[in-house]
Parts: C-alpha cells; structure tokens; sequence
C-alpha cells in the first residue's frame, strides 16, 4: 500500500509538473495573439492615415490658397482702377468721332474714323472737330483765319493781312477738269459783314470748297466750341494717317 501510495503520488506530482509547463504555453499563445491583433490594428490605422508627401502637398495647397485669393483680389482691384485711370484720361484728353459727309474730301471721307487730342494748340490750317453752330452734331473743318486776322480769296489763291498764303493741302485733280479755281473770292466784309476775325473765333473751310457746308454759311467757329485737333485717321486701316 505504501508503494501504490508513493506511485500515486509520484504520478500527481508529474500531473502538476506537465500542468505547470502547458499553463505558460497557454500565455505564450495569448500573448501572441494580443500581438498579432495589436500588429493588425496598427496596419489598419497606417493605411487609414495619408502618407506624410501627400500631407505636405495638402498643407501647401491649403497654404497657397490664401495668397491666390490675395493675390487675384489685389489684381483685380489694380485692374479695375487702371480702367478707371485710363478712361478719364482718355475723356478728358482724347476724341474718336465719325465723319459725315463730304465736306472734307478727298483728306477726309464720309463714315472715316478720326483721332481727335483735345490738349493740342490750335494752328492755320488744323483740321479741328466742334460742334455746329446752328446743330448739336460735331464737325471737321480746316482752321483758315485766326482771331483778329483779316482774310480773303483772290482768283482762288488765300490772302492773309494781305500776304498770299499757298494751301498747298488742296487737290489739284479738280483744278485739272476745271478752268475755275476751287475757291471762289470772297471777302469777310461780303460773306460775314466783318473786316476781321473775332477774338476767341476762327475761320474754317471745308477741303471740298465746291460742295462743303463751312464758315462762309453758318459763321465763325468760337473757341469754346471747337473739342479737339485732328491728329490722325484710325479707320478704315488701309488708310491710316497722321495729319
């Protein structure tokens, strides 16, 4: 009974000493699993987050943002001012204004598009754009007589305070066709009623002296009323000038 006891007890013992040995492998395993749960855990956190390139590129994007609204806000505001600038300059200094009519030919012609500078000194012979004394609508005509001057036309030739003045501008090609000269004489005395041209007044003549509406119908063209000095033809391309 002795030895049964003993085998007994021996076979416990190595019963606990097997338990004692499996029990770490259960650990070892769980520890293993938690490691494995915890690798795959922090996978999944990886690929939820962006890579740290594309981060950057967001932050430069998000960054660049701000100084292009700055920017186009400080473009078009510059932007619009020079328009602004530019069209009062423009309205106070400069003139585009349309032909009518015939009056001007052949220097000028009938729907030509002009460039009229309302800053230029007002000389003999100017083509000059004002408004028709006796309409609204504007006109151009070429500067003749000056203030205080005293003119006349004598067998077709200008005479200035009694100096002929050549009007070397005039086409010849109608004087070819005709014996009569283009301008017909006259004196101020016999188309105005005046020796002279008034102060602040001037003279104009249509280049077309057979067929032109000018000072010799409606009168002298006062200063306040002239806008502008002729400076180039614009339109139609093909014909473009300087005067």
């Amino acid at each position: 009974m002795g030895a049964k006891k003993q085998g007994l007890s021996n076979e416990n013992k190595r019963k606990v000493a097997l338990n004692k040995k499996k029990k770490p492998r259960k650990a070892n395993t769980e520890q293993t699993r938690n490691q494995k749960k915890q690798q795959i855990a922090r996978k999944n956190d990886r690929s939820k987050k962006k890579p740290r390139g594309q981060k950057s590129k967001r932050r430069k994007q998000q960054r660049r943002k701000p100084k292009q609204k700055f920017f186009l806000k400080e473009f078009s505001i510059t932007l619009l001012i020079s328009v602004l600038l530019i069209s009062l300059v423009l309205w106070f200094t400069v003139q585009l204004p349309k032909v009518e009519g015939y009056s001007m030919t052949p220097t000028i012609n009938d729907q030509d598009r002009l460039f009229v500078s309302k800053k230029s000194d007002i000389r003999r012979f100017s083509l000059v754009s004002f408004k028709s004394p006796k309409e609204e609508d504007g006109m151009i005509r070429r500067v003749i007589g000056l203030p205080s001057e005293k003119l006349y036309y004598q067998q077709g030739s200008l005479f200035i305070n009694g100096e002929e003045i050549p009007e070397r501008f005039l086409s010849t090609t109608l004087s070819e066709f005709s014996e009569e000269p283009q301008t017909a004489d006259f004196t101020l005395k016999e188309v105005l009623k005046v020796d002279r041209v008034p102060e602040d007044s001037y003279f104009v003549l249509g280049d077309n002296r057979l067929y032109a509406t000018d000072s010799r119908y409606f009168g002298f063209v006062k200063k306040k009323n002239i806008t502008g000095v002729v400076k180039a033809r614009i339109f139609p391309i093909h014909a473009m000038r300087q005067f």
